[in-house]
């Protein structure tokens, strides 16, 4: 479609590495822009991490330069003039050091849309301190919310300080060349995986903190938002409280899980109890439900420990009702919703879940596959770089 290429011209120069930066890149790529993966003379140390480094590397290009080199230079001065934006996912200061840091490069291009993608960010007093995704899990509070089944702390299963870092970079990049194209100028951004992913985890603090504020509320029949998540649920089953008895995860006949999300609409409600037989329940407020949980909860476990969660799924597909069986990441790739939006390809590796975004068949560039085309075009000498 016309609009699948939302960023075609765009030239992106992308010096980050593991996930918060490549996967940004990757999405960026998505709407069509250009991108340019510089590495050291040796490869990304992710290269030696597959499949995951094909997933977000795909479509990109790859350029080797050794930027301790004095010699690559002129190649570095030439893709920094070239770019529309650059992507640093160094620790603050190591840009500096290889000549390449924002005042430097803003000289040479004055129109450059230059991001920073960090740990903690470029201030404070941790802004040279290494971290990674479980580290900013620690900090932001995720750990402490999600525990183990022995309420021990742990970190959640996805990396959501890296992912949310790079829906943060995405969505400042775009700004930025939005804003680019009302001034004529760039712009730098400087954007922490200690932010990003604390915006999230704060969204789930502040719902734990409403359960030791409002516990006698809760114990009274007060109304409760839908902050009560999966730690929630369980902070209030420590506290011999139960949230929500129509939102949460059910084992089914044969060992499989099916969620149940009605929150708090009531015609969800009645049509849950329609089709579990649990009419009577139907009746209830909704402000009173989590007061009466110890009672309803094993009412609804055991009604849909009598059939598959496949069935139930069904059944209450066709009632309207807000459920769906528990899957595996290769499962949810094979679903026909899925399918038919075509995010998943043929191996079930997921795409951009931009919209508009195109799908990138191409793999992942070979080390340094671009340098000799790519330094060739901007009229830079091949021997000024690193041998590919």
């Amino acid at each position: 479609m016309a609009s699948a290429r939302m960023l075609e011209g765009i030239r992106v120069l992308d010096f980050s590495q593991n996930l918060p930066g490549p996967y940004a890149t990757f999405l960026l790529a998505g709407w069509g822009a250009e991108v340019v993966k510089v590495e050291p003379p040796k490869g990304d140390p992710a290269r030696g991490l597959e499949p995951f480094f094909t997933m977000v590397n795909r479509g990109k290009k790859s350029v080797v330069l050794d930027l301790r080199d004095e010699a690559s230079r002129p190649a570095l001065e030439a893709l920094v003039r070239w770019a529309d934006v650059l992507v640093d996912g160094f620790r603050p200061g190591v840009m500096t050091r290889l000549g390449c840091d924002w005042e430097r490069a803003h000289a040479l291009n004055p129109r450059l849309v230059y991001i920073s993608i960090s740990a903690f960010g470029q201030d404070g007093p941790l802004r040279e301190h290494p971290g990674h995704d479980l580290n900013l899990q620690a900090m932001a509070g995720v750990c402490h919310l999600e525990r183990d089944d022995g309420d021990r702390p742990r970190g959640a299963m996805l990396p959501v300080a890296d992912l949310s870092t790079s829906l943060a970079a995405v969505g400042s990049i775009t700004a930025a060349l939005l804003a680019r194209e009302r001034d004529g100028e760039g712009r730098y951004l400087d954007v922490a995986m200690a932010d990003s992913v604390l915006s999230w985890a704060n969204l789930w603090g502040l719902g734990i903190d409403f359960a030791g504020q409002a516990e006698s509320r809760l114990a009274g029949g007060g109304p409760v938002a839908h902050v009560l998540t999966r730690p929630l649920v369980r902070h209030l089953e420590r506290l011999k409280l139960y949230a929500m008895p129509q939102y949460g995860v059910y084992e089914c006949k044969g060992g499989g899980h099916l969620s149940l999300g009605v929150v708090d609409e009531k015609h969800f409600w009645k049509a849950l109890c329609e089709v579990l037989d649990l009419g009577p329940m139907a009746r209830l407020p909704m402000q009173s439900l989590v007061a009466v949980g110890p009672v309803v909860r094993p009412l609804i476990a055991r009604r849909l420990r009598a059939d598959t969660a496949e069935r139930w799924n069904e059944k209450l597909r066709e009632a309207g009702v807000p459920a769906w069986p528990v899957r595996t990441p290769a499962e949810a790739a094979a679903e026909p919703q899925v399918i038919a939006r075509g995010l998943a390809d043929a191996r079930g590796w997921i795409g951009s879940p931009l919209p508009s975004a195109i799908t990138l068949d191409a793999p992942a560039p070979k080390r340094g596959e671009h340098t000799e085309a790519i330094l060739r075009g901007l009229g830079v000498a091949t021997q000024a770089s690193a041998e590919a």
